[in-house]
C-alpha cells in the first residue's frame, strides 16, 4: 500500500468519524420557575431602624418580592449605612399587591412609603434644620409662602407658594396623642400639571427615638391624607418585632409638649 492510498484511508475514517459524532449536549440549565399563581407570602428579614423599631414586613406589601427588576430602590437605602425600609399599600382598604395590581405602575388608589428611616432627635429642637414639620412651617413661610394666601380643606391649612405656583403647602395635626403635625405637598390643576399628579409628604417624628417618614400618593387622594397616614402608623406598630418598649420609647423617651404652630396656624401667621 503507498502513501498516496493510506493518506486517502485516513482522511476517510476521519470524516467518517465526524458524520457519526453526536452533536454537543447543552450545557445544563436550571428548569424555567413556574408563573406565579399567587403573590408570595412570608416576611422580610428584620430590618433595624431603630433601637425600638425593628420591621419584618409583610411580602404582600413589598413591590420587590416579585423580582422582575421594576421594584423602584430609594436612593437613601444604603446612605451613610442606614438602614431603610419600603413598602406600599392600596386603597380603600389598605390592602397590599396582587398579581393583578402591581403590574400598573399609574394605580391612582397606590400609596407608597418612600422611606422609613431614623432621623436625628434634634431635628424636634425650636429651629432646627429637617424635616420636623412645625419648623418647615416656618421656613417656608418666610422663604416660600404667602401667610396671607391661603385655604382650610380636609383639616388642613393650604398655603399658596410665591414661587412656586403650581402646588400648595397643606399643614395640619396628623396625631393629637403624639402632639405631632404634618407638612403636605399638593399639585394644582393648570397647564403644568402632569397627567399622574401626586402629593406628598415627609416629615420627621418623635416616635421610636426619633424616624423620618415620607409617602406619596395619587392627588385625588387628598381627602383621606389623614386615614393613610394613620394606617401606615399602623402598620408600623403590627409589624415590629423589636423587644416590648413602652410608650414613652415609642414617643422618643420623653412627652414633648405640644409645638406652638401645631395644627393650622389662625390668621395665616402660626
Amino acid at each position: 500500500m503507498n502513501a498516496h492510498l493510506v493518506a486517502s484511508l485516513a482522511v476517510a475514517i476521519f470524516a467518517a468519524a465526524g458524520c457519526t459524532r453526536k452533536p454537543s449536549e447543552p450545557a445544563n440549565t436550571p428548569p424555567a420557575a413556574p408563573p406565579l399563581s399567587a403573590w408570595p407570602e412570608g416576611r422580610t428579614v428584620p430590618q433595624k431602624i431603630t433601637d425600638t423599631l425593628v420591621l419584618a414586613i409583610p411580602l404582600g406589601y413589598e413591590r420587590a418580592a416579585v423580582g422582575d427588576d421594576k421594584a423602584p430602590r430609594s436612593p437613601f437605602a444604603h446612605a451613610a449605612g442606614r438602614t431603610e425600609v419600603r413598602f406600599d399599600f392600596f386603597l380603600p382598604d389598605f390592602h397590599g399587591y396582587t398579581l393583578q395590581n402591581y403590574r400598573n405602575d399609574f394605580d391612582e388608589n397606590k400609596v407608597e412609603v418612600i422611606y422609613l428611616h431614623a432621623g436625628d432627635p434634634h431635628e424636634a429642637e425650636p429651629g432646627a434644620p429637617g424635616e420636623y414639620p412645625p419648623n418647615m412651617l416656618k421656613r417656608s413661610l418666610r422663604e416660600l409662602l404667602n401667610p396671607r394666601d391661603y385655604k382650610d380643606m380636609y383639616g388642613l391649612r393650604c398655603y399658596q407658594g410665591r414661587v412656586l405656583t403650581d402646588r400648595l403647602t397643606c399643614y395640619g395635626e396628623r396625631d393629637a396623642s403624639a402632639h405631632e403635625d404634618i407638612l403636605l405637598y399638593v399639585p394644582v390643576p393648570g397647564p403644568s400639571q402632569s397627567n399622574f399628579p401626586i402629593m406628598k409628604a415627609n416629615y420627621f417624628s418623635r416616635r421610636y427615638g426619633g424616624v423620618r417618614l415620607a409617602w406619596r400618593t395619587h392627588v385625588k387622594n387628598l381627602p383621606r391624607w389623614h386615614d393613610i397616614d394613620a394606617q401606615i402608623w399602623k402598620l408600623v406598630a403590627a409589624w415590629n418585632v423589636a423587644p416590648a418598649a413602652g410608650p414613652a420609647h415609642e414617643a422618643g423617651g420623653v412627652q414633648q409638649p405640644h409645638p406652638a404652630t401645631a395644627g393650622p396656624p389662625r390668621d395665616g401667621v402660626p
